[in-house]
C-alpha cells in the first residue's frame, strides 16, 4: 500500500503557506494528542502520523526535500544521498511515549517534552515550553424548553425546570413572547479544568388564551354585549389581564366596533404598557315570546334606513 502523502495527512493543498500548514497540525494535533485520548491506540498512531507530517513541512528545508524526492529523501539508500536526520526518520529517535504516559510530568502538571524535535514545535504552538496543557474550559450551553400560560407570560412569574436531573429556577420576565429564548448564565454544563460553567438557554411556547390574543404589546378581545346596551349606551365590565375595568359603551354602539383601553396591555421593554381592545359583539336573545317578538318590531321599524341598502350598490 503506498504511503500517505504529508499533505493529504495534513488536508492541505501542496501550495498551502506555512500558517495554512501549522493552522491545520494544530487543530489535528489537538484532536488526537494521546492526553485527550488516553489508551486509544488509534488516536495515538494519528498523532504520530501528523506531527511526523508537521516536522518536515514546517522546516523549509526538509519540505523542499520532499517535494523532489517525497519519503525516499529521508531513507537511507533513497536518492536523496545521506540521511540528514541521523536515523533514517525525520524524527531522529524521536520518544513518542511522552505523549502517552511515559514522559515526565513538570510541576502544575505540564508534561515535558525534553530537549530538541518536537520541544520548539510545541512551544510554537502550545507554547509554555513544550508542554502540551488544556487550560480550564468554558462548559458547553444547553437548550431547554418551557410552556407557560398566557397570564404567567404577560406578568412574569418564576418556574421550575429539571435539566439533566437538577432543578432549576426560570425567572419569566414580564411581557415575553412566544418563541423567545431566556438566558441562564452559569446553568449549562460544568467546564472543565476549573472552568466556568455553560449557559442554559430556556424557548419559551405560551398556551393560548381562550378569551385574550396577544398583537405585539397590545391585547385584544371580543366583549359580547345586549341589545339594550348597544341601543341606549350603558357601563359594561370589561375583563383585562391585569383585572376588570369599567367602561362606557356609548348610546347607538354598532357591531363590530372597537374601543381602546391604556395602558391594559403588554409591558413594553422601556416600562410602559401597550393598550387592551375590545370589539363589540352584539348578542340578541333566543327567546321567541310574544313580547320579544313585538319588541323586535318596535326595533326594525325604527331603522332610518335598510342596513343592507349598500350592499346592492353596483349589483
Amino acid at each position: 500500500m503506498a504511503e500517505k502523502d504529508y499533505y493529504d495527512i495534513l488536508g492541505v493543498k501542496k501550495a498551502a503557506g506555512a500558517d495554512e500548514i501549522k493552522k491545520a497540525y494544530r487543530a489535528l494535533a489537538k484532536k488526537f494528542h494521546p492526553d485527550k485520548n488516553k489508551g486509544n491506540k488509534d488516536a495515538e498512531n494519528k498523532f504520530k502520523e501528523i506531527s511526523e507530517a508537521y516536522a518536515v513541512l514546517s522546516d523549509k528545508e526538509k519540505r523542499e526535500q520532499y517535494d523532489r524526492l517525497g519519503k525516499e529523501a529521508f531513507h537511507f539508500g533513497g536518492q536523496g544521498g545521506a540521511n540528514p536526520f541521523q536515523g533514517g526518520s525525520p524524527f531522529g529517535g524521536f520518544d513518542f511515549s511522552q505523549f502517552s504516559g511515559g514522559g515526565a510530568r513538570a510541576r502544575g502538571g505540564r508534561r515535558s517534552t525534553g530537549g530538541g524535535g518536537f520541544t520548539d514545535i510545541f512551544s510554537d504552538l502550545f507554547g509554555g515550553g513544550g508542554s502540551f496543557e488544556q487550560g480550564p474550559q468554558r462548559g458547553a450551553d444547553l437548550e431547554a424548553e418551557l410552556t407557560i400560560d398566557f397570564r404567567d407570560a404577560i406578568l412574569g412569574t418564576t418556574m421550575d425546570l429539571v435539566i439533566g436531573g437538577k432543578g432549576v429556577k426560570v425567572k419569566i420576565p414580564e411581557g415575553v413572547s412566544d418563541g423567545q429564548r431566556i438566558r441562564l448564565r452559569g446553568k449549562g454544563a460544568p467546564g472543565g479544568n476549573s472552568g466556568q460553567a455553560g449557559d442554559l438557554n430556556v424557548l419559551i411556547h405560551i398556551r393560548p388564551h381562550p378569551l385574550f390574543e396577544r398583537r405585539g404589546d397590545d391585547i385584544y378581545i371580543d366583549l359580547p354585549i345586549k341589545v339594550g346596551e348597544a341601543i341606549r349606551g350603558g357601563e359594561v365590565e370589561v375583563p383585562t389581564i391585569h383585572g376588570p375595568v369599567r367602561a362606557r359603551i356609548p348610546a347607538g354602539t354598532q357591531g363590530g366596533q372597537t374601543f381602546r383601553l391604556r395602558g391594559k396591555g403588554v409591558k413594553k421593554k422601556a416600562g410602559a404598557f401597550g393598550d387592551h381592545y375590545y370589539r363589540v359583539e352584539v348578542t340578541v336573545p333566543k327567546s321567541t315570546a310574544p313580547e320579544v317578538l313585538e319588541a323586535a318590531d318596535a326595533i326594525d321599524a325604527s331603522y332610518e334606513e335598510d342596513p343592507r341598502a349598500k350592499l346592492n350598490t353596483g349589483l
